[in-house]
């Protein structure tokens, strides 16, 4: 973003200088004609930044080259030839020159340290401002709203046929409403696709003639769409508010829609001396209209009155309306400028090489390191054309931080030492690793390492590595394109994103906060609180303390430490637990198989990568072992299936089958729709369904707590026959199920039925309900169901 944002900013100027002087020079036109350049200017202001992005770059050398030669020796005394470092232009991309690389990091500091302290608060003052103007827009958009929903509308048929003759005579095929309110003090326009003109109260006293003229001139509005060109000049003035060109633009461009309006109304047959009366007199009662009159087209502006007067009067003057090509003419003339001078970036000429390469000398390898005095590290991979590995350090110290920014990605490998310095081993390859810029620079305690291409490209391929050594006490914070990140053995705090690659953390202890655009995770022997995500992958934290949680988009979250207990999260979950030894291994079909200490397999599969279908098999109904918390295991959508969770389980899907085996302790399953099977179960038992069937089987002489909901389907619990329980069941039928539900029990119950239909919860229905107890009473048996009976049978 620091070349975009000058290349941006000086590519506007130009297309905004361009468009004013186009206008200005075509004074003698219509002004229509100059209407229309001005909005193809600031359309195509709104345009640049997008079409900056997605067009290729056309590099120009046209700009001065800025020479400052470096040298390495090889082992055998070759001298490798050195790339030479061009200063930064506004439309190329921004590079550490060589100048600031040979400086001592002192100097460097102290001539830099204000300008990034107002470069970081750019940014910030840019988003207010826009804040500012976008809220200002829209509070004027409401109270435009709020005046036309409180205004008095003009249905009589005076009004009407005046309206309707207007409308034929002005070619307006859209519908036009028509209100009077005291709150506008001139006849104004607003809204394109529903188009609304407001009148003064006093136009109920208007006379016919001016009443035509008015309507006229708001109608060539309409017919114009002014509205929508004015609301595409509100949207540059709100992106650019603090560019002084676009509101000279957006200025011009209000004042020539009027004056074509204008003359419009004059092409229509209005004698001109006739219409300046009738606009004089509309102009004596106008005032300013804040931040609704930005987004409408009123009628008169005193500040614009005296020269549109002037040109009305004008019989000279051309009054030619645009012909009906003129708009696509505009798009295309505006693409042919916009889309060069978007590509366009201005590079240093090419120059000579300075330096002494042997034809025949074979490759070597050099290390790169451009120490200041201080003892501080700024350099390039760019001044190392011999080979991809150098080596760059800065001293820094315990409890600093690193920051790492990889605009080219690379994998990181970042392992803690005792020495109070950052070294960094950089391995560079790939098809474009000799457009990569490698800088590392000590700030503070700390060091910032980054890597950037000195070319951009569509599409560039490069394959880093960087090996990073820190004190074992120090934080970590990165940006990266993408790549895999490993860190071993540091203490401290660890924060950022990758845009795909693997995670490894390893004997660490502190914060974590990272996560990875796709990529399998791996936490162990540390102590951390916090969490890591990926978009897509297996997360497996083992022997972790701490309150460290995982999140995966479409994989499993699997948490295990020694102590013979084990919690998993499927699909998207998270979670805390303990859990036993595990080893997990992928057999490249989107599925993991998990040993658990070598007693029972696991077998975890995705279908079709999605994470939308979930199994596990534990080895023909073997117990898991659950622990205390039992097994977890959530997915953004698809069915699940667990054989059997003998220390209870919460199981929760978007949407999709629920089947749980042979279960103990609390068992609970909610899903957004589909059926859900539990059972036999010697626990208690919630089950929640947007819309399916529940199916519940009990065992055991013990109380049993049983919590059932489904939004549409039968319920059927196979109880056990010796059963002590207290029963609150409900079923309700709709009004246009066709039949009634009904309780069927093997138990003795007596139903009850509601006499009128009930309407609170959508669809009138009608409930049956069972309340009541079964043997000595005991743990609540509650069930709510709509349009399906429920069903109470002994077990075998």
């Amino acid at each position: 973003m620091t070349s975009f944002i000058p290349a941006l900013l000086v590519k506007l100027t130009l297309i905004l200088a361009l468009g004013l002087i186009l206008a200005a020079s075509l004074r003698a036109s219509a002004p229509s004609l100059r209407h229309l350049v001005l909005f193809a200017t600031l359309a195509s202001g709104l345009a640049l930044p997008v079409v900056m992005l997605l067009s290729p770059q056309w590099d120009v050398p046209v700009l001065p080259s800025f020479v400052t030669p470096t040298y390495s020796a090889s082992p055998n005394g070759t001298t490798v030839r050195a790339a030479a470092d061009r200063a930064p232009t506004p439309f190329a991309d921004a590079r550490s020159t060589s100048a600031v690389a040979n400086a001592p990091a002192s100097r460097v500091g102290s001539n830099t340290g204000s300008v990034l302290n107002v470069a970081a608060a750019l940014p910030l003052l840019w988003i207010v401002g826009l804040a500012g103007v976008l809220g200002w827009l829209t509070i004027g958009r409401i109270r435009l709203r709020r005046i036309t929903a409180t205004s008095w509308p003009l249905r009589d048929a005076d009004w009407k046929t005046i309206l309707d003759e207007e409308r034929r005579e002005s070619s307006v095929e859209k519908p036009v409403r028509l209100f009077s309110s005291s709150v506008v003090s001139t006849p104004l326009t607003w809204g394109s696709r529903s188009p609304v003109i407001l009148l003064p109260e006093d136009a109920l006293d208007w006379p016919e003639e001016h009443r035509r003229i008015v309507l006229r001139h708001e109608l060539a509005h309409v017919a114009r769409d002014d509205a929508f060109s004015q609301l595409i000049a509100g949207i540059v003035c709100a992106l650019y508010w603090f560019h002084p060109l676009v509101w000279a633009a957006e200025r011009r461009q209000r004042a020539e829609c009027e004056r074509a309006c204008d003359d419009r109304v004059v092409s229509l047959g209005t004698p001109a001396p006739e219409y300046a009366a009738h606009l004089l007199e509309v102009a004596r009662s106008a005032r300013a209209f804040g931040a609704p009159g930005f987004l409408s087209v009123a009628m008169a502006r005193p500040s614009q009155l005296e020269g549109r007067l002037l040109a009305v009067l004008n019989g000279s003057r051309q009054r030619v309306a645009l012909a009906r090509g003129a708009r696509w003419t505009a798009v295309v003339l505006s693409a042919l400028v916009l889309l060069p001078l978007a590509a366009f970036r201005a590079v240093p000429k090419p120059i000579k090489t300075v330096g002494v390469r042997v034809a025949d000398a074979p490759r070597v390898s050099t290390t790169v390191s451009a120490a200041s005095s201080e003892g501080s590290s700024v350099a390039t991979a760019a001044t190392a054309l011999a080979d991809t590995t150098f080596q760059l350090s800065a001293p820094v110290r315990s409890g600093g931080t690193l920051e790492l920014d990889l605009r080219t990605g690379g994998n990181v490998i970042i392992t803690g030492w005792d020495k109070s310095e950052v070294q960094v081993r950089a391995s560079l390859s790939g098809r474009d690793w000799r457009e990569t810029e490698v800088k590392l620079t000590p700030s503070g305690t700390g060091a910032t390492l980054e890597s950037d291409f000195t070319t951009r490209s569509n599409n560039q391929s490069t394959r880093h590595r960087f090996t990073i050594q820190v004190p074992k006490n120090f934080n970590v914070r990165l940006r990266s394109s993408g790549g895999a990140i490993s860190i071993n053995g540091v203490d401290g705090s660890f924060t950022g994103n990758t845009g795909g690659g693997e995670i490894n953390i390893q004997k660490s202890n502190g914060d974590v906060d990272i996560s990875t655009g796709g990529g399998e995770i791996y936490v162990t022997d540390s102590h951390l609180n916090g969490n890591v995500s990926t978009g897509g992958g297996m997360v497996r934290i083992i022997g972790v303390s701490g309150g460290l949680s995982g999140s995966s988009g479409s994989g499993p979250v699997i948490y295990t430490d020694s102590e013979g207990e084990k919690h998993l999260g499927l699909g998207g979950g998270s979670g805390k637990g303990k859990g036993a030894s595990v080893s997990v291994s992928g057999n490249g079909s989107n599925s993991a198989t998990i040993s658990t200490n070598g007693r029972v397999s696991t077998s975890i599969s995705t279908k079709d990568g999605s994470g939308t279908t979930t199994y596990i098999n534990d080895g023909g109904g073997q117990g898991i072992g659950g622990g205390s918390s039992g097994i977890r295991m959530s997915s953004a959508g698809g069915a699940i299936s667990l054989p059997s969770a003998p220390n209870g389980a919460r199981v929760t899907t978007g949407g999709g089958r629920i089947r749980i085996g042979p279960s103990g302790g609390e068992v609970y399953a909610s899903t957004g729709g589909g059926d859900i099977e539990i059972g036999p179960a010697s626990g208690s038992v919630d089950a929640h369904t947007g819309a399916g069937d529940v199916r519940i089987e009990l065992k055991g002489t013990g109380p049993h707590a049983v919590d059932v909901t489904s939004g549409k389907g039968e319920v059927v619990l196979v109880l056990p026959r010796d059963l002590d329980a207290t029963l609150e069941i409900e079923s309700a039928y709709t009004n246009n199920l066709g039949h009634k539900t009904s309780i069927v029990s093997d138990w003795p119950v007596q139903s009850t039925e509601t006499a009128n239909w009930d309407a609170r919860d959508g669809t009138p229905r009608k409930y049956v309900r069972v309340s009541q107890n079964i043997g000595r009473g005991g743990g609540v048996i509650r069930v709510r169901t709509v349009n399906g009976n429920v069903v109470l049978t002994r077990a075998p």
